[in-house]
């Protein structure tokens, strides 16, 4: 039934623009907005709170219209003419009001937000330019969903000539579900990802500035390597051309070094992940790896990156005699690998670890290297796959170290949902606490309580790193890690809202790794700590982890 409005005291055009507007949806979207600017775990620019703000104040509004369908039609019934009339003036001043009320106070809520992680406090929030964006979003979402309406009603019209209406009604959502599913999860994701492989293959071919083929036998790509320099990628070139020198590395171990061995395989090494895992386990064997003291199993992250304040920490630490060895699967961003790429990050992780674990289970138990598991973010996903449970890293390596996992994990999220009750979800005790512990800060990694076994797994994570933190579950689910007492960092005005807490730290996960280190994606100042508690090496004591770790520290944060 049309709205009629001749007795609410409006200009004519604003009478027919609500004339066009849901009343229980605008209440929705209203409120959706407003919850849209409290805190998360990151501080957000304008730009991003405009587009959360606005896909808030869209999806808010499409809720409050199928809520209000679904009860006029289980209700079949109108509410008086004078009680909608008072609601449409509540709602046409309040709700203004209401939201610019909350947009100034998002300023304040941010600048909590950027103190807690030690980030300057934001000078301007920009609050015009977030509703200009917010307003902008909402009215695309709007008018998209008007059209999806039209083209529901024609299907409906259609069908209804020859079936009774109620199957027509369904008969429609189901062709509307395939299409949108076809859209979406065909059309879009592989012109997506055709875009994404066109626009970052071109940089994979490419080398990073300053970074020559190495000189080094040691290395992939170096002379005698198997590995051809040119099918590294641009991530690989990166590894296996920086590093320390051994110069650098008798400067501070003061005793005999050795050149670190690291080897890579790249996406145009070999054809597939199985074949990349063997290419590399062939170059082990040449630069002779298992004849070193450690050998780090890595799993890069989607780009093929291995974070250099990781991977030089255990090279200082044992002078070089070290092997770290990785493969890559894909060269798109982690968060769009992510979403495209995890079955390549799972068979990575899969085929190295039993490709080297093949190699080295041969070799005598009392000279073979210390083989321990690494990855960092998606690499961390992908290396976990490996492994059927907690068991199987323990006997199956000399530890592990896993930074910054997504919650997506199965090992990870095995382990955290076995935790002992009385542990947060951001940090858990899983079982006795001695053979896997998490930890924030050195002083949870150097803690003696309870003594840890050896070997044992070192999950490193923030309690206010959205890349750990995020789920497709914070859709309509709390999770515990907000319902629990709060983690450091976490703003105590934080709450869980469906899908608008879904779509503030989906957001956040972009600035994980710009705010301070021991913040959020940023685990660099810990590193030193973590590989001394997974590795124990000998004579090594507390001053040696300060003074590699101002080393590592004065790397910039890539």
């Amino acid at each position: 039934m049309k709205r009629k409005y001749r007795n609410i005291h409006v200009p004519l055009r604003l009478e027919r623009f609500f004339d066009k507007l849901n009343f229980t949806g605008l209440i929705v979207g209203s409120l959706f907005y407003c919850l849209s600017f409290l805190p998360s775990l990151m501080p957000r620019p304008w730009l991003y709170q405009g587009v959360i703000s606005g896909v808030s104040l869209a999806s808010g509004y499409g809720i409050g219209v199928l809520a209000s369908m679904l009860i006029r039609w289980f209700f079949q019934a109108e509410f008086p003419r004078r009680i909608k009339r008072i609601a449409w003036y509540i709602i046409i001043f309040s709700a203004p009001l209401l939201m610019t009320l909350y947009t100034i106070l998002g300023t304040t809520w941010q600048n909590d937000v950027a103190r807690l992680v030690g980030q300057n406090t934001a000078e301007n929030h920009h609050s015009f330019r977030i509703v200009f964006i917010a307003v902008l979003f909402a009215l695309a979402l709007l008018y998209t969903g008007r059209l999806v309406r039209i083209f529901n009603s024609y299907i409906i019209r259609k069908i209804d000539t020859i079936l009774p209406k109620r199957v027509s009604i369904l008969l429609s959502a189901i062709l509307l579900f395939a299409i949108g599913s076809w859209i979406f999860s065909g059309v879009f994701v592989a012109n997506f990802v055709s875009a994404s492989n066109r626009v970052y293959s071109t940089k994979n071919t490419t080398s990073p500035p300053g970074v020559t083929k190495p000189e080094s036998t040691f290395r992939s790509g170096g002379p005698e390597s198997l590995v051809p320099w040119e099918t590294l990628g641009y991530q690989g070139k990166a590894f296996v051309g920086r590093g320390p020198t051994q110069d650098q590395l008798k400067e501070f171990s003061s005793s005999p070094v050795k050149q670190p061995i690291r080897v890579y395989s790249g996406v145009l090494s070999a054809p597939d992940a199985k074949q990349r895992a063997k290419l590399a386990v062939s170059e082990l064997i040449r630069t002779k790896a298992f004849e070193r003291k450690v050998l780090v199993l890595a799993t890069a992250t989607g780009t093929g990156w291995l974070e250099p304040q990781s991977t030089d920490s255990i090279e200082y630490m044992y002078g070089g005699d070290t092997a770290i060895v990785a493969q890559q699967y894909s060269y798109l961003p982690s968060w769009i690998s992510f979403l495209v790429d995890k079955e390549n990050a799972t068979e990575a992780g899969q085929e190295l670890f039993n490709a080297v674990y093949s190699e080295w289970s041969k070799l005598p138990r009392e000279t073979r290297p210390k083989l321990v598991a690494y990855g960092l973010s998606l690499g961390s996903f992908g290396g976990q796959s490996a492994y059927s449970g907690a068991q199987d890293v323990l006997l199956s390596t000399d530890g592990a170290i896993f930074i910054g996992t997504p919650s997506s994990t199965l090992l990870w999220k095995n382990i955290s949902n076995q935790r002992t009750a009385d542990s947060p979800q951001w940090q858990p005790t899983y079982e006795d606490g001695k053979s896997v512990r998490f930890a924030s800060n050195t002083a949870e990694i150097e803690s003696t309580n309870p003594v840890l076994n050896n070997p044992h797994i070192l999950y490193l994570q923030h309690a206010n790193d959205p890349v750990v933190w995020f789920s497709y579950d914070l859709l309509l689910h709390k999770p515990d890690w907000l319902a629990e007492k709060r983690g450091t960092g976490v703003s105590p005005s934080m709450r869980w809202y469906p899908i608008v807490t879904f779509l503030q730290v989906a957001v956040d996960q972009f600035f994980g790794t710009t705010v301070p280190v021991g913040q959020g994606h940023n685990y660099s100042n810990i590193m030193v700590s973590a590989w001394a508690s997974v590795v124990q090496p000998p004579d090594w004591n507390q001053e040696k982890i300060i003074a590699l770790q101002a080393i590592i520290d004065s790397y910039k944060l890539e």
